[in-house]
């Protein structure tokens, strides 16, 4: 049965910009209500005037409290959520000692547990609205390991969660979807080593992955890279590493910078 948005709920962490935001506008134009969450207000609230369907709610899903009370939320008003979509993150910087090791764990905390709250706190009404769907922002670099230590290591964290609620939530009637995206030029990552490169021509736009969101949902997808030209760099780190590492040691982001 084909899985149709119109009508449903869906909550979007990460909503108050780049690849949230172009989520949040394209689902509510789909007829979905869209719980727009993230920590500026200004930014939520701009949001939701343009376009009927958004509603703002204030989350740093670094707060188990937080985020319990978004939940709380969505189930007294709506009585359902039909799509979860962890997309709040940041980069986090590199990683060369003692003195980095705060915003590695701030990184963490934020990519890889800010996941693992919301959907603690969203699993039961997840199945209560069953067929339903998490999608996990990842990244390409959760494959990899390119860039910032303590971002690749939440995504490698967030896609290894993803997998394994994928099999142990499927009994349930919730699909859970890794979604790793290459590199995509938004406000936290403006992507300035890559565009001074060649391969600046293949930096990619938020609404790119809004629309690999809107199919993941509605196909039920458990796994899907943004564009889908990446996987190959991630079957040549399995089949070929000593040649994935050759090239990957010679990237600018083999530093570990994430600009």
């Amino acid at each position: 049965m084909a899985w149709d948005p119109v009508g449903k709920v869906a909550v979007i962490t990460g909503a108050s910009s780049g690849i949230g935001e172009a989520t949040a506008l394209r689902l509510a134009r789909l007829g979905m209500t869209v719980v727009a969450a993230a920590r500026r207000q200004d930014r939520l609230e701009a949001l939701a005037a343009r376009q009927p369907g958004i509603i703002a709610h204030v989350t740093d899903v670094t707060s188990t409290a937080d985020v319990d009370a978004l939940a709380a939320r969505v189930r007294d008003e709506f009585g359902a959520c039909h799509a979860l979509l962890n997309n709040a993150g940041l980069g986090g910087g590199s990683f060369d000692g003692r003195d980095d090791l705060d915003d590695a764990l701030h990184t963490l905390d934020v990519n890889l547990q800010g996941t693992i709250r919301c959907m603690a706190a969203f699993a039961d009404l997840l199945e209560m609205s069953a067929p339903s769907r998490v999608i996990n922002v990842a990244s390409v670099a959760g494959k990899l390991g390119i860039g910032p230590a303590g971002y690749a290591a939440s995504k490698f964290g967030t896609v290894g969660f993803t997998e394994a609620t994928s099999l142990s939530w499927a009994d349930r009637g919730i699909t859970v979807c890794q979604l790793n995206p290459g590199f995509i030029e938004t406000e936290g990552f403006p992507q300035t080593q890559v565009k001074r490169t060649p391969a600046g021509r293949v930096v990619g736009r938020p609404d790119d992955v809004a629309r690999a969101i809107h199919r993941s949902l509605l196909d039920g997808a458990t796994e899907r890279t943004v564009p889908a030209w990446y996987r190959a760099f991630v079957v040549l780190r399995h089949v070929a590493a000593p040649l994935y590492r050759f090239g990957a040691a010679r990237i600018d982001r083999a530093s570990g910078s994430r600009d």
